[in-house]
């Protein structure tokens, strides 16, 4: 454990999925500040500020640090941007409101440069997302009269293609645009076995965060996410069944 006596949780849930690293190195810590924006996020800091209505945890640190008149240096300015613009699909989901708008002119103003930014975070991706993509496509199934889309990956590929986690960042999207589509979901295969379920839903009708809190995951009702045990091929039935059944 580190030597510590705060630490603060960002844009996390629950406390069990900070990781085991981050819950060891911060072991000591006297006081556990939670700043985030899930709704299914019960509290668990000894300090807590939680807002269902901001699109973005980004967007939180944002107001605070302007409340607070801190410093926003460019390393700040940035990384609240990319912050923001990946948590609203490039200010694209529902959630986005006037004041990410809002804060996204001022951080113009205040020296951001949009085109770089934005260059570096989506259009600079190895090859080996490309062949991860070919991949995922593959295991595309449609379902629910094409009302549902879903993927996977098997840990096995990850392996051959030589991925990282971040490769997958941001791939549901490209299912989730598919014409008819009201659900994507990805299930991907981690290296201890468990299952990674992320969801996301374009019909306002379709809360996938209570789906995910039926099997202990959370999130947004637009966005959310399980950790389930395997197999993986389990996990799709359960989940798409549920998904289904709330279509």
């Amino acid at each position: 454990p580190l030597d510590v006596e705060v630490a603060i949780a960002l844009d996390t849930a629950t406390k069990p999925r900070l990781g085991e690293n981050a819950l060891r190195a911060a072991a000591n810590a006297q006081v556990w500040l939670n700043i985030d924006h899930h709704i299914s996020n019960p509290g668990y800091g000894d300090a807590n500020h939680i807002d269902a209505t901001s699109p973005a945890t980004g967007q939180i640190l944002y107001r605070l640090i302007r409340a607070l008149n801190l410093p926003l240096p460019a390393e700040t300015r940035d990384a609240i941007y990319v912050a923001v613009s990946t948590d609203t699909g490039s200010f694209q989901y529902p959630s986005t409101t006037a004041a990410t708008y809002e804060m996204a002119a001022d951080l113009i103003r205040r020296g951001l440069d949009v085109g770089t930014v934005n260059s570096k975070t989506y259009d600079d991706h190895p090859y080996r997302r490309v062949e991860l993509m070919r991949a995922l496509l593959n295991t595309l199934q449609l379902s629910s009269c094409g009302n549902v889309a879903s993927w996977e990956l098997r840990d096995k590929t990850r392996v051959e293609l030589g991925l990282r986690p971040e490769d997958s960042e941001g791939l549901i999207d490209i299912i989730r645009a598919i014409r008819g589509v009201r659900v994507a979901v990805f299930f991907e295969e981690l290296p201890d076995g468990k299952i990674r379920v992320s969801m996301r839903s374009k019909d306002t009708g379709v809360d996938v965060c209570r789906i995910a809190m039926r099997f202990g995951g959370g999130g947004h009702s637009l966005a959310a996410g399980i950790r389930m045990a395997g197999p993986i091929a389990d996990a799709r039935n359960q989940v798409l069944a549920a998904v289904e059944q709330a279509i």
